[in-house]
This record gives structure tokens, sequence and C-alpha cells, in this order.
């Protein structure tokens, strides 16, 4: 499990095999409904981030880079390395190696999972993602400070009546983070049910609310959170749901949406605590499916176009011009809209061969659906007509002028500059 909320796979390269980048020089369709963005991209040639592998997230801290990757650290599961996602790197606003630390299993001794990470007032923190819900503080160069704590408390391998943190999913709102997370009683079976509590923490761990409990059967959560409003997401029986916690309000509003068995990905769609939730349509290089999504309202339910109730019609890239048959998704509110990066299997132009295409998409955000909107859309290919490497995984880092776009795979790393004029 990726927990980052918010991530579809993007890297922008050259248009036409050569070394050097293009800029995607996009506008935006005339549409009779809805809302129209129109920007212009411009993307630099990529740069090679010293030679880190296997990048597992990032983050904007201040007027830099955090990027976590794999650790030099492993141990053996099933035969295979299972390694630590604990090597922490600082890249400059360009995407620039700075320095680089492998912590190695000295986080939390041979733990392999995921970590959320989230800003915080000195710098960052993380919490386990994947089992536990240890807590740790680094100031802005990325250098821990201070010792672990536990935001629930540690349960015994051996136990049989007590619940143990499972999966987390959280994010930053105002004077604390939200963390949503399941638990289960041990030993873990094919039968384990897991429940579903959501709470908000200061800084240094203290409970702000008391653990509400959302869901007596949940999988895979995620949080989105901005203007005191928080959305959270899960599997239920196969399904997706949300629990929607608007400000002021006493308690979060819970709902099952119909995304077709697709994981769902809350996102927060400005400052002000618009929300909206993404999810994937199961496409693959063979079948059709796309990027699909929603503003919700205060009570949680879904923003739809007039006369229309199927949330499967939802659909955001219809003109990417190609299958998006990755599942995760990176989206950001970012100048007023939604900054989607994604990548699609298709043909870049007219008698091309099909290939591996990526895509950048800008919605603007107003009071009609988001499938009402006409994005712009900037669609490039690798070089050499590259396939998707093995394990991408793809960032948009945003600053106030430029992003700097991600693109790391088992093997490296790479860095675009990309500007943006409206």
């Amino acid at each position: 499990m990726r927990a980052l909320l918010l991530s579809v796979l993007l890297v922008l390269s050259a248009c036409g095999g050569g070394s050097g980048s293009s800029s995607g020089n996009a506008t935006a369709g005339s549409s009779s409904s809805g809302s129209t963005a129109s920007t212009t991209f411009s993307v630099s040639d990529p740069a090679t981030v010293g030679s880190l592998a296997a990048m597992t997230d990032a983050l904007v801290v201040g007027d830099h880079i955090v990027v976590r990757s794999r650790s030099a650290s492993f141990v053996t599961k099933n035969g295979q390395p299972a390694y630590a996602g604990t090597r922490l790197s600082v890249l400059d606003k360009q995407g620039k190696l700075v320095s680089s630390t492998d912590y190695g299993f000295s986080l939390a001794a041979g733990y392999t999972g995921e970590w959320l990470m989230l800003l915080s007032p000195d710098g960052f923190i993380m919490v386990q993602a994947s089992a536990g819900t240890k807590l740790l503080h680094f100031d802005a160069q990325a250098k821990l400070a201070g010792s672990a704590t536990d935001l629930y408390p540690v349960v015994a391998a051996t136990s049989t009546t007590e619940y143990a943190a499972a999966e987390n999913g959280g994010a930053v709102d105002g004077n604390g983070f939200w963390v949503a997370t399941t638990f289960s009683l041990l030993p873990v079976t094919d039968k384990t049910q897991y429940v579903l509590k959501l709470c908000k923490f200061d800084f240094n761990g203290k409970q702000l609310t008391p653990p509400f409990m959302i869901s007596t059967s949940a999988l895979h959560p995620r949080v989105a959170a901005d203007g005191g409003v928080v959305l959270a997401s899960w599997m239920e029986g196969g399904g997706a749901t949300l629990a929607m916690w608007a400000k002021g309000a006493g308690a979060p509003t819970i709902r099952s949406i119909n995304t077709g068995g697709s994981q769902p990905y809350p996102v927060a769609l400005n400052a002000s605590g618009k929300m909206g939730v993404l999810w994937n349509g199961k496409a693959t290089i063979t079948t059709t499916g796309g990027v699909m999504g929603v503003a919700v309202d205060n009570n949680g339910a879904p923003v739809l176009p007039t006369g229309r109730t199927d949330l499967t019609q939802e659909t955001l890239s219809t003109n990417w011009n190609g299958n998006p048959h990755e599942t995760e998704i990176d989206a950001h509110a970012f100048s007023g809209g939604l900054s989607i990066a994604s990548s699609v299997y298709g043909t870049f132009k007219t008698g091309d061969p099909s290939s591996d295409i990526l895509v950048l998409a800008d919605y603007t955000i107003g009071s009609d659906a988001l499938s009402a909107q006409t994005p712009s859309v900037s669609r490039f290919i690798l070089p050499g007509r590259a396939a998707l490497g093995t394990s991408p995984v793809f960032r948009q880092m945003l600053f106030a002028d430029h992003a700097v776009l991600l693109a790391g795979d088992d093997d490296h790393l790479l860095a675009y500059n990309v500007t943006r004029s409206r």
C-alpha cells in the first residue's frame, strides 16, 4: 500500500523520442457546459537525482523537497529481500540532490511497510502506515528530532483480546493532523475484520478529538483535510465508503458511493474545505476505463450534472486520448484549480504505435460537477517511447512559480521542472 493520498503516476519527457523535452502547449477545447481551464505547460529536460532508487513518497518542505526512497537495509521474507523505505533525501526546489541519509531500520526495527509523510511546524513528521502507529519528527533538513512515540498503545503480538493498529491514512489540517486507523484482533487471518477509527492529533501525538468509530469492516483508509473539513475514504464489503466531517459538525456523515469497486482517493479541492474524491475506473492496456471523480457537498454527497445519478459516468480523462491503466492517483489543489498527473496507454499522434503516454490535466473548481469541466491537457511520451519502468512512482512537487515532477522506478529517479502559464 502506498499511503499518501493523492498520487497518479506522472513523468514528463521528450515528445518525439529525443533527449530533450518539449513544452506542452495545450489549451482546453470548447465545452457547452461547465468551466474551462486554460493552461500552457513548459517542461525542462530531465535531470537524474543522484543514485536514488525506488522512491516511495516526496513532500515539499519550505523551499525544498524531501524524498523518501528505498534503504539499503533489508530483511528476507519468503526468500526475497524486503527493504526499509527509510532513506530520506533533501532536494533543492529545482530537484537537485543536496543531502541524503539512510536510516535503515533505526526508525522501526524490522519494519518494511509504508509511512505517511506530513508537514509540521518544525519540518515534517512520519507515521507508520502499514502496521503500528509510530510517530517520528524530522527537522526541515530531514534530520531525526527526538525519539519515537506511538499514537495508540502497542499491542503484544501474543495478545488475543486487544485491538492492534493496522493501516493508517492521514492529512494535516491547522493545528494538527487527522489519522484514520484500522484495528483488528490478533492473530490476523483471512477472516479478520478491521474496525476503523478517525481521530485528530496535535503534532506531539496528543489526541485533539476522541477516536470516532466510523466502520466495523474497513480496508485501505485514506484522508484529505483542509479548512477545518476532513474527508476519509475506505473500502468496505467490496465497495467504497466516505466519511465527511464538515467544519463545525459534531460528527462525520457516512455514506457509500458507487466507484464500481475501485479504491477511492479523497482530495482537498481548495483551501476553504471544498472536497472531492477520485478513483480509477479499472482500465487496463486493452480495456477502457478512466480516471473518474466528483466533488462532494457538506454531507459527503456527490455533486453530479443535472439529471445524472450514475457515478460511473463521471469520467475526467475523456480528453486524455488513451486508457489510464495505472491505479494510483496524484492530485493536488493548485492555483485555484485541481492538477492531476497520470499516464495512459495509447497513440501519441496519428500513425504512432501504442505506448505509455504521460498526462498533466488541470481542472477549474466551481459549482459544476468535475466532469463538466473542460481541462487543459498536456501529453508526453518517454524518451525513445520507453515503457514505464518497474514499480513506477510519480509525484508533483508544487511551488508558487513552478513544479518539480519526480519520476522514479526501481532503478533511478528523474526530476523535471514544469511551469504553467494561464
